[in-house]
């Protein structure tokens, strides 16, 4: 029996559930503050009123509209994709750790691992660029159905899809509908019209993530110009003649559906394959002579080619 192979000792057994629990109050912790800087000048509006002067003034100056206008452009598109990709970068981690804590403390665990640590290569993670690969922790070791949810959030910002700022562009002008829709100081009429504005805004983002979602973890496709081809035969001219082979080259990410797929036209493929033992003699002797010619005639265009 190997190391890994081994049960937990006693000792871990009895502190991994206040290991798991530190490490979720810790991620908890980074999603509150992550919150906070997101909603914290909506809620200030709101708690304190009108101790907390209008957004659009500048020590009790009104704002220029030039100025309220870069405001918008530099921060709007940028609070939905960061709320979504650090969120999910965040949130997801505590909740598995949370996960775990329950699993530690039932009987049915104890003679397993928990979680594992895989990694990633560099420039494929969200953060700045490093010169190792990345390690990304708390994968579950058993799955289930909440685990695989989990994880596709942790995916989603840990391994971020660059496709996915446009769809969270819309929850950014949402964003700050809503905020400047927290100021006491508008009228009720203008404040109703913003929140309508950016509760239409948040809705179209959570309709375009749902369509990102489908795509990427569950409506994967082999593409049959991604299928891994090979020289069949060659024709009468010398020229090759190719044929599919049963390897898929993915490149997208896999679900199960899509494994199945790629398993039944292994399959077909692996039943259309021609052995080699059911060739006659004769017939490996042409195939080997249209080989030697193909040959041939590619070595008199070369030399023409390069005298």
């Amino acid at each position: 029996m190997t190391e890994d192979e081994r049960p937990p000792g006693t000792a871990r057994l009895l502190l991994r559930p206040l290991g798991y629990l530190a490490i979720g109050c810790v991620w908890l912790a980074i999603g509150l503050f992550l919150l906070g800087a997101y909603t914290g000048l909506g809620v200030a509006q709101v708690l304190w009123g009108a101790d907390v002067g209008p957004i659009w003034e500048i020590d009790g100056e009104p704002m220029a509209w030039g100025a309220a206008a870069l405001v918008v452009v530099l921060l709007a598109p940028i609070a939905g994709p960061a709320a979504w990709y650090l969120g999910c970068a965040s949130w997801p981690l505590a909740a598995l750790s949370f996960v775990y804590v329950l699993r530690a403390v039932r009987p049915s665990y104890r003679g397993e691992e928990l979680s594992f640590t895989s990694y990633a290569a560099p420039g494929t993670t969200l953060g700045p660029p490093t010169a190792t690969n990345v390690s990304l922790s708390l994968h579950p070791v058993r799955r289930s159905g909440v685990t695989d949810v989990l994880m596709r959030f942790y995916v989603c910002g840990w391994q971020p899809d660059v496709r996915d700022v446009a769809a969270t562009l819309p929850a950014g002008f949402g964003w700050a509908a809503a905020t400047v829709a927290a100021s006491p100081f508008l009228s009720p009429g203008v404040r109703a019209l913003l929140v309508a504005v950016a509760l239409v805004l948040y809705g179209a983002t959570a309709v375009l993530l749902r369509r990102r979602w489908v795509w990427r973890f569950h409506r994967e496709r082999p593409r049959p110009g991604r299928r891994e081809r090979t020289v069949a035969q060659f024709d009468g001219s010398g020229g090759p003649v190719l044929r599919d082979g049963p390897r898929v080259v993915r490149s997208r990410p896999q679900s199960a559906a899509h494994r199945e797929h790629v398993e039944v036209e292994r399959a077909r493929a692996r039943q259309e394959t021609e052995p080699l033992t059911a060739l006659t003699s004769d017939a490996i002797g042409e195939r080997r002579e249209r080989a030697l010619r193909a040959r041939e005639r590619r070595l008199r265009e070369q030399g023409r080619a390069d005298g």
